[in-house]
Order: C-alpha cells, then sequence, then structure tokens
C-alpha cells in the first residue's frame, strides 16, 4: 500500500478506537443498554468519510432496549463482498484483574488495550479503514460493511435480523473478522453446534446445624454435575479432525448464587453448561439424553432437577473450500504474507453461522491474538489490522 502512509493508518486506529472503546457497548442480557450509542459513533465516523447512504436499523429488544446495526454497500459491481462485524461487547469482569481502564484505550507499544479492542472492535476498525482508503475506480466487487447488534448473547437482534431483510445475496462474498490466530493462517468454513444449559436444582433450605432437615441443593447438584459430565464425554465421544479441537467440549461454567450465609443448607442451587457438539450429533437428542438422566438422578435423590436450554444453534453443513469467497480469501492471504493458509472448523460461534443455515458461504478470518477475547487486559495489534486491510483490499481490488 504505497500510498498510504503506516503512520497515518496507525493515527486512524488509534483515533477511531479512543472514540469507541469507551461507549460500552454490553447486552441487557449482561446487565448493559445495548449498542445504540455505539452505532450513534459508527453512523457519525461514516457520515465523516463522506458515507451518507448507509442504513440504521434498529430493533427493541425484549428489554425494551434499542439494538442497533448499521449497513452499507459501496459500488455497482454484480457481486458484493461483505465485511460482517459485530459492535457490541461483553462486560469487563473483575475490574481488578486488568491494568489498565478496560473501557479506555490505553497504547502500549503496537497494542491498544480496552474491552473490545479485539472482539469485535478489530475487525469494526479494519472496516473504517478501508472506507476511508477506498479506490472505487478499482473495485472488483462492491465492499459491504454490516456493523451487527447481539453477537455475544444470540445475534437475534443483529444478524438474524440483517439476514430476514434480506440485506444479503447467495452470490455474494461474506467475511466474517472475528475469529483469527496470531499469525492469520487457519480460516474458519465449519462451527459446532452450541448449547447452553441452565440446570436448577431444588431442595430444601434448613439451618446448617440441623441438615438432616435440609435438602442439600448444593451437593445434590454437584452430584448431578458429575453424572452430565460422565455421560456426555462418554457417549458423545466422535472425532472430527476438521476442528480445532476434534471433539464436542461439554463444560460446567456458571455458578449462580445461593445462599448469602455460611450456616444455610440451600434450597435451590443454578449452573450452567456450555455444550460445543460436532455437526454429527443432533442436540435435541442430547437434550432428551439429559432429562432422561435427570429423571433417573431423582429416584435416588430427593431433589428435583430442571434443565433449560438457554441458547440452542444446531450447526448447518460448513463452507465448501472451493467456494469463490474461501478460495479469493486462501489466495489473498497467501499473496500478501507469503504463507499458506489453511481452512478448519472450531468450537466458537460466529455470525458466519447464520449465513450457512440460510444457504449462504461464509468465511471467518483474521490475524489476531489468541486467547485475549472476553479476558481481562484485552488487546489488539495494530500490525494485525494494518495487515489484513491488505489482504482484503487484494480481494476487492486483484492488488
Amino acid at each position: 500500500m504505497p500510498e498510504i502512509s503506516l503512520p497515518e493508518l496507525k493515527k486512524d486506529i488509534v483515533d477511531w478506537y479512543t472514540g469507541m472503546i469507551p461507549i460500552k457497548a454490553i447486552s441487557p442480557a449482561s446487565g448493559g443498554e445495548g449498542e445504540s450509542e455505539r452505532a450513534d459513533f459508527i453512523s457519525e465516523a461514516l457520515e465523516s468519510l463522506g458515507y451518507h447512504n448507509f442504513q440504521r436499523i434498529d430493533v427493541i429488544d425484549k428489554h425494551g432496549k434499542t439494538r442497533s446495526n448499521v449497513v452499507l454497500k459501496v459500488g455497482d459491481k454484480e457481486k458484493t463482498l461483505w465485511l460482517v462485524s459485530h459492535i457490541d461487547t461483553v462486560p469487563e469482569g473483575n475490574a481488578s484483574l486488568w491494568k489498565y481502564p478496560p473501557f479506555a484505550v490505553t497504547v502500549e507499544g503496537d497494542r491498544i488495550y480496552g474491552r473490545g479492542t479485539a472482539d469485535n472492535g478489530q475487525a469494526v476498525i479494519t472496516s473504517l479503514l478501508l472506507l476511508k482508503y477506498l479506490d472505487r475506480q478499482k473495485l472488483k466487487y462492491n465492499i459491504g460493511l454490516a456493523f451487527c447488534a447481539d453477537e455475544e448473547v444470540g445475534s437475534v437482534y443483529g444478524i438474524q435480523t440483517l439476514i430476514s431483510k434480506n440485506i444479503f445475496s447467495k452470490s455474494d462474498l461474506i467475511v466474517v473478522p472475528d475469529y483469527g490466530t496470531d499469525d492469520g493462517m487457519l480460516l474458519e468454513v465449519a462451527e459446532k453446534s452450541i448449547m447452553w444449559l441452565k440446570v436448577t436444582v431444588t431442595g430444601k433450605q434448613y439451618h446448617a446445624s440441623r441438615p438432616m432437615f435440609a435438602i442439600n441443593s448444593l451437593r445434590e447438584g454437584m452430584k448431578f454435575m458429575l453424572k452430565v459430565d460422565e455421560m456426555l464425554h462418554q457417549k458423545y465421544n466422535a472425532t472430527d479432525d476438521i476442528f480445532e479441537p476434534n471433539i464436542s467440549t461439554f463444560e460446567p461454567t456458571k455458578h449462580e448464587a445461593n445462599v448469602a450465609n455460611v450456616n444455610t443448607v440451600p434450597g435451590l442451587d443454578v449452573f450452567y453448561i456450555d455444550c460445543r457438539v460436532l455437526p454429527k450429533y443432533d442436540l435435541d437428542l442430547i437434550l432428551d439424553d439429559l432429562h432422561k438422566l435427570a429423571r433417573e438422578f431423582e429416584n435416588t435423590s430427593e431433589a428435583k432437577i430442571d434443565i433449560t436450554p438457554v441458547q440452542k444453534e444446531q450447526s448447518s453443513p460448513g463452507t465448501d473450500v472451493n467456494s469463490e469467497v474461501v478460495k479469493l480469501l486462501l489466495a489473498s492471504i497467501e499473496k500478501v504474507t507469503r504463507k499458506e493458509p489453511r481452512a478448519i472448523g472450531i468450537g466458537g460461534g460466529t455470525c458466519a453461522a447464520y449465513f450457512r443455515k440460510a444457504g449462504m458461504d461464509a468465511v471467518a478470518w483474521s490475524t489476531t491474538v489468541e486467547e485475549v477475547a472476553h479476558q481481562p487486559n484485552e488487546y489488539a495489534i495494530m500490525d494485525n489490522i494494518v495487515s489484513d486491510m491488505s489482504v482484503f483490499r487484494d480481494m476487492l481490488y486483484g492488488e
């Protein structure tokens, strides 16, 4: 990109991050107000770049909050190359684990720290850079940008809404920069099914000095959790080497508070299980097995077990590695980096899954730091953004 200076690019990156990261865009399901103010920032950025024909698509969610999406398409070509990013973020978690304020931008060398800088601010900033330095005369494809709501909690008000409004065409090329590795050599073309389960164990609360009159929901819940863990890993143990990891995963995660004091036996205990399941398995059959296990457990326990899906997405067939978007992206990465990338499947969920379910080819890719998303001290690397921009420019222009 000889016509664009690296210092100028990095100044743009820092400026946009500085304006965006302090705007919290957390789902109401996680205690936030949604993405409306973040969408205001995106809209103002597009206006400042001279792009006035974007669409603002707002949806009122079940909490009465405004969930906002911004969509822009530039060009008059037959096909559109879409970059799909999400503008919502997760909460900061334990603020004491951050060395810098999570909702402020801190620049340390080539790193930019802050909640959402990587997931998925990196894709947002890359999209804005492409627009600022766009050469319409060189376009082989239209460029489409979708800045979406709600990805962190199911995408109901985000990409699922946009797909239902026929924003995208089956002939379009769709890239979701929401998965990546440190070297950018892996493209995600398939995803596991996702199911989040809420397990409610109901016992009987009583004073801890008189446990014979109680039904300890915590103890019974732990017993049941171990039975669930054993059954799932033994029965659903297939492997598929396109995925990393190549197995289904079933992990107990969140645990809700039960009683506020040490000397009370809890009568209600709630925990959650995160299931990332190989596509060969039917989530409904897994749920049936869990309900059967709960009934068997209740035969030997006085506690009652209820299992409710919080999120449940059966995966669709992966994107064909010979599809136009995959072949084009592979070629551009190899051209820019002089390394040979490859396609894989993953356990994490991205917006690409909803495109595949709608019969559209989509691939998830970026060059990003692994294991920083949702973690304290999340950061993005500016050189990765510049490199990804070069790849997308090659896809658009054939440079």
